[in-house]
């Protein structure tokens, strides 16, 4: 039987050397997005269930088709409940996003949520968290609690002022920043460049550094915004949607196409 006990958690190995991982999101019905993202190299796919309207088994063939491409599987979550999160565990994610994490406890619920006991309240009944069975228990426990990243969204001025309290929960493996909705909960909504958005997104990065936690942004095409995370230190970058690459090759096609029609020989 193949022994599955030295599984590596890529994300995690590439924040402890210093190199950027980076993810676009996703939460399409069509497993090939999925798969492709490892074609075109990317470190993950951020399957995102809060906003996707996900069902357990879409969710669970997203990770297994991201996973088939090479690509770590990393899923936002709903919320830091039990049950919406209990499934997404067994299927084997590379990473979970907890949404809206205001406050130190928090974090501690969405952690314990995650850790077998005596750590956390996760109960067993791994599928293919175990590799179906091919791994043991005592193999499977061995790395279990520490196999999947666990990422808190900082997305709101709370959370900013409690990130010090958050960071120092056990468990936390890093922030992700939500600008938009940051920024809404300043009522500066999409204002990113905004100075006061500017002094909070400071403040979320020095936090980070300070407490030695990795740290990075969930972005839509903005590339000026990925540099200034990217220039001051972030482990993690996402950016865009299929829908957001389809609108842009969809418009620079049927502009070519436009123009190419414009000058066409007269041919009557």
């Amino acid at each position: 039987m193949v022994s599955y006990m030295k599984y590596v958690n890529k994300l995690k190995e590439k924040v402890k050397n210093g190199q950027l991982n980076f993810g676009t999101h996703c939460s399409c019905t069509d497993l090939s997005f999925y798969e492709l993202c490892g074609q075109l190299d990317y470190d993950y796919v951020w399957i995102d269930n809060e906003h996707g309207g996900m069902t357990v088994p879409m969710v669970n063939n997203a990770i297994i088709a991201t996973n088939a491409g090479g690509v770590a599987a990393v899923v936002r979550v709903v919320d830091h409940s039990v049950g919406n999160i209990k499934p997404i565990l067994e299927a084997g994610p590379d990473g979970i996003i907890f949404p809206l994490v205001n406050s130190a406890e928090d974090a501690r619920r969405c952690v314990e949520v995650c850790k077998y006991p005596p750590v956390g309240i996760r109960g067993y009944g791994p599928r293919r968290a175990q590799w179906y069975g091919g791994m043991t228990d005592a193999e499977y426990f061995a790395q279990a609690n520490d196999s999947i990243m666990l990422l808190m969204q900082c997305e709101h001025i709370d959370s900013v002022n409690n990130l010090d309290e958050i960071l120092a929960v056990p468990g936390v493996d890093g922030i992700i920043c939500g600008l938009n909705d940051l920024s809404a909960s300043i009522n500066k909504f999409g204002q990113v460049w905004d100075p006061e958005m500017i002094d909070l997104m400071n403040q979320i990065m020095d936090k980070c550094k300070k407490a030695g936690k990795p740290f990075g942004a969930s972005l839509g095409m903005n590339y000026e915004m990925a540099k200034y995370w990217i220039d001051r230190g972030a482990s993690f970058i996402s950016i865009g949607f299929p829908q957001d690459y389809y609108m842009m090759v969809g418009r620079e096609v049927i502009g070519n196409i436009r123009k190419i029609e414009s000058e066409r020989p007269d041919t009557k």
